[in-house]
């Protein structure tokens, strides 16, 4: 039998082999599946599809953020499998995350029938809507029949387009199953289903008229979050060829001779407010540099947003908005621009290389370890081919801030969606399952402890990914807020600081990954060189100090500036 043979088998069987063959033929690669009764029609489904990967996590919130990883990584779709009641509800922050990111997610969930909704029964709760307007569609598909079961080809297609459509995002699905749950199931029978995401671009008035504001005037590019393929090469294209910096996060920073790699550090020491441009090209949501978004908010110039969807304006400073893709536009907008008279782009090279120089000198005298020098470390010394995935804490911080010289070969993830640090031993685990590439994680100890059942999960599927976790005993980053200052140092370290006293080595080996305390930076440097196995890097610091290494990196580059 077959799942395109409706009249001899169970209609539920029929609709989800339907469902699982008509998304593999759109692209879909990965299921994520937590154990469950009530979802067993669609675990049987997707895990019979030979071109469909099944992963097995146990835990459902873990389980959202390793098929986030997964789709963060391939862009294409993962499809999460979880079972009714409160697992589904433990998909919520990683459906908010993919929601915030823009990140393509299909996210499946059993159900009872409608009989037993409402009336009591076990394991049962309200999923309708379950992730209201975070998700880019929520469809309760009804009890499987013949008509349901025949329709299963279209819902996949209308699926997968709403999660791929500009913005891309989470789409929800909700089953609802009667018993009995289990019967044999065959893959289906192919529906030859296809789906071509296009670019928006602008039309060519609007492009004509943006050149032409662009033109002759001194340009800034401000690149946020995570890129689509192919903005890398125009903005180096573009960028060059009018001789305009970009300031772009470390998640999209890409080599040019346009990129300017401490813009954080420039910001900070008031080089931005000295040399304003006249005109300022924001892509994507704001910068991870409170400094430049800050400045943002202040500065005088003209502010312009590019984006194919949504609104990505928390600042409320820009006055145009351009409804396209920003790869596309950069594109089309070569050779429609006129440079700016004099050394714009020069200037800005030499200021950053300066500001470059003064903190490598700061820090080749600070004693190891700190914890700006461990992320230029493992930026440095992270193997090619590699993902950094970052905590979304300090970590990712530091490395917007001291990576230094642009690496265009190795990507760098991060959940900066909702910002939160839950979840990201998750996500790298899926982002290393993706495609079974090295992931190198730059994580603080709150975010390893928040997620410590992930290492259950790269141990067990053996997972070439290594963390480099930085134990400075609680939370470093509110160290760097005004709670420290204004309350008392006993009550900040009970609610704030929130020391620990963990051993991360400790609750890594539990789980069955090799950990080891370092101490020196040629070790971690070594260890990161050799990095293909399942390992954790403990490296213990000190949350006051980092405080006041970062106030002395700032007043180095602010002292090296002054001739600016």
């Amino acid at each position: 039998m077959t799942g395109g043979n409706l009249a001899v088998v169970d209609p539920a069987e029929a609709f989800t082999t339907r469902l699982a063959g008509a998304l593999a033929d759109l692209g879909l690669r990965h299921a994520v599946i937590s154990p469950g009764s009530r979802s067993t029609p669609i675990a049987l489904a997707f895990a019979s599809d030979p071109r469909i990967t099944s992963h097995v996590v146990l835990d459902e919130r873990s389980a959202g953020f390793f098929a986030l990883g997964i789709a963060k990584r391939s862009g294409v779709p993962a499809a999460l499998i979880c079972t009714s009641g409160t697992a589904t509800a433990n998909y919520l922050p990683s459906v908010v995350e993919a929601n915030h990111a823009r990140v393509p997610l299909l996210v499946l969930t059993a159900d009872r029938p409608p009989e037993l909704r409402g009336v009591a029964a076990p394991q049962t709760i309200d999923q309708i809507d379950l992730y209201g307007s975070a998700v880019r569609m929520s469809h309760d598909a009804g009890v499987p029949d013949e008509a349901v079961a025949a329709g299963a080809p279209s819902l996949a297609l209308r699926a997968w387009s709403a999660a791929l459509d500009a913005p891309q995002g989470p789409v929800h699905l909700n089953f609802p199953f009667r018993e009995p749950l289990a019967t044999p199931t065959e893959p289906a029978d192919p529906t030859m289903l296809r789906h071509r995401r296009g670019e928006v671009r602008l039309p060519p008035e609007d492009l004509i008229e943006l050149g032409e504001r662009l033109s002759g005037r001194r340009t800034l590019i401000v690149a946020g979050g995570h890129q689509r393929p192919g903005f890398a090469v125009a903005s180096a294209m573009l960028s060059g060829e009018i001789s305009v910096p970009v300031v772009a996060d470390i998640q999209c920073r890409f080599p040019s001779a346009s990129t300017i790699t401490h813009g954080d550090l420039l910001a900070s020491a008031g080089f931005f407010h000295e040399h304003e441009p006249e005109i300022i090209v924001r892509v994507g949501q704001i910068p991870t540099s409170r400094p430049i978004w800050s400045w943002l908010q202040k500065t005088g110039a003209e502010q312009i947003t590019l984006d194919d969807a949504g609104w990505r304006d928390p600042l409320g400073t820009a006055t145009t908005a351009y409804r396209a893709d920003p790869a596309a536009t950069f594109a089309d907008l070569s050779g429609r621009v006129t440079p700016a008279p004099g050394s714009w782009l020069p200037m800005w090279r030499e200021a950053d290389h300066t500001v470059g120089l003064a903190t490598e000198e700061v820090l080749g005298t600070e004693p190891f370890p700190n914890e700006p020098a461990i992320a230029r470390a493992v930026w440095e010394s992270t193997p090619a081919g590699t993902t950094i995935f970052a905590a979304s804490s300090m970590p990712i911080r530091d490395l917007d801030s001291f990576s230094g010289s642009v690496r265009g070969e190795i990507g760098i993830l991060s959940n900066r969606g909702a910002n939160g640090i839950d979840g990201l031993l998750s996500a790298a685990a899926g982002a290393s399952a993706s495609d079974g590439r090295p992931v190198v994680v730059l994580a603080g100890d709150l975010s390893v402890l928040h997620d410590a059942t992930a290492l259950g999960i790269i141990a067990h599927l053996n997972l070439p990914v290594t963390i480099v976790a930085v134990n400075n005993d609680g939370g470093g980053i509110f160290h760097f807020l005004p709670q420290a200052d204004h309350l008392e140092p006993d009550r900040f370290e009970t609610l704030f600081g929130t020391p620990h006293g963990r051993s991360l080595v400790a609750i890594a080996e539990a789980f069955g990954v090799a950990a080891r305390e370092v101490t020196d930076i040629s070790d971690l440097q070594t260890a990161l060189a050799a990095a293909k196995a399942p390992s954790l890097i403990e490296i213990r610091t000190d949350r006051f100090e980092n405080v006041e290494i970062h106030k002395r990196l700032r007043a180095a580059a602010k002292r090296a500036l002054q001739k600016y």
